[in-house]
């Protein structure tokens, strides 16, 4: 008894050729635009969208100035509670650390007064 093995061929359709070529063509565009045309317009995203974002912040700004005024004021309450508790004075570096924070909460509160004498100061400087 032989078995006969029979050989099939499929040749494609000139409709499947024309898809496969289509089809890497479009994966070729795609990558193409992905690697040479992001790196170009990328930038330009980024930067109109920090816009928006730096809009938002400012608006935000007496609202998370106040709630860092509390967040200070809470700490500072902390460590004078902390230090009649426990009768030792606080550490240099705690007192630093909260010097700090302190002179960073003050310049943001006069930040809006600061802020047109640094802008027309830099507009002299540059000009």
């Amino acid at each position: 008894m032989s078995t006969r093995r029979r050989l099939i061929v499929l040749v494609p359709s000139p409709e499947g050729a024309a898809s496969a070529a289509a089809t890497t063509v479009a994966v070729g565009a795609v990558a193409c635009g992905v690697c040479c045309v992001l790196p170009f317009a990328l930038p330009a995203v980024v930067l109109a969208s920090s816009g928006g974002a730096l809009a938002m912040f400012a608006q935000a700004f007496w609202g998370a100035l106040y709630l860092a005024a509390a967040m200070v004021g809470t700490a500072w309450l902390w460590i004078l509670a902390e230090t009649r508790r426990s009768g030792k004075r606080p550490a240099r570096t705690t007192l630093g650390m909260m010097a700090v924070g302190t002179a960073a909460l003050a310049a943001a509160a006069l930040w809006p007064s600061l802020e047109p004498h640094l802008i027309a100061a830099i507009k002299e400087l540059f000009e």
